[in-house]
């Protein structure tokens, strides 16, 4: 086997034998070391690491705005990551900004989802048993509120309320929630839906000219909260939030000429 000199630490009686096997910073290799620059290499080896973990570190902070460039709904922080003009092959660019009241302060929660005014939205939460026995679970929907805790009246309901978990097996319940605009305002009880079209039986419910009218708009994003408990099962209830945007949110932008309103 062929050695050189960096292969290895001199001995030195006073240091002790070499034979600890390391990454030699000098020699940018690994070698034999006594334990004083086994010991030294290491030292050096964590201050590179530390370095560059606080480099990289910095180098992330640069790529996002200071605190107060950019305020979105509550006083959050926001940037838009999209520009704020596109050309649409008329040779002119036109301002499409995403507005600030198309963003959602939603704050902790375990399932999101993004709505529309008058949409029925289905929910899909699947329980699982990890366990070799059966578990019976019992299910229970709390109502949709505001983060302030008022009720917003949605007319929600879960496809099974009661089943029964056989060993490493699982089910999918759906929740489904009828997104009502009106009551973000305090709308009255007189706009409730027809009880005779519950959430999930008829998948176009509300999607009419009148729409407004009856379920109410929103001007900016509105988030209701519900939570979902689950007795029989040894974890935390789930918290559900639907996020509902304005109807100017995310559109498709269909010029219908070429022109440029400058």
């Amino acid at each position: 086997m062929h050695a050189s000199y960096d292969d290895y630490t001199p001995f030195n009686p006073g240091r002790g034998p070499s034979v600890y096997y390391g990454y030699c910073g000098r020699t940018n290799r690994y070698r034999m070391m006594d334990l004083p620059d086994f010991m030294t290499n290491m030292q050096q080896g964590m201050s590179r690491m530390l370095a560059d973990a606080q480099a990289a570190y910095q180098n992330l902070l640069r790529g996002y705005p200071a605190p107060g460039d950019f305020r979105g709904e509550r006083g959050s922080a926001r940037a838009d990551s999209r520009g704020c003009h596109h050309d649409h092959g008329c040779g002119c660019h036109e301002p499409s900004c995403r507005d600030c009241h198309c963003d959602c302060c939603v704050g902790d929660t375990d399932v999101l989802v993004h709505a529309r005014c008058g949409e029925v939205r289905r929910i899909p939460v699947t329980f699982t048993n990890d366990s070799r026995r059966e578990r019976p679970v019992k299910l229970t929907l709390e109502k949709f509120v505001t983060s302030g805790g008022r009720d917003l009246q949605w007319n929600a309901a879960l496809s099974e309320t009661e089943f029964t978990l056989k060993p490493c097996d699982e089910m999918t319940v759906i929740v489904s929630v009828l997104v009502r605009c009106d009551t973000f305002s305090g709308g009255s009880d007189d706009k409730k839906p027809n009880p005779d079209n519950p959430p999930g039986a008829n998948p176009n419910l509300g999607v009419n000219r009148d729409v407004n009218e009856r379920l109410g708009s929103v001007d900016r994003c509105e988030v209701g909260y519900a939570t979902l408990r689950a007795e029989g099962c040894l974890t935390r209830p789930a918290v559900i939030a639907v996020a509902v945007l304005p109807d100017t949110c995310d559109a498709y932008n269909r010029p219908c000429s070429c022109g440029c309103c400058h």
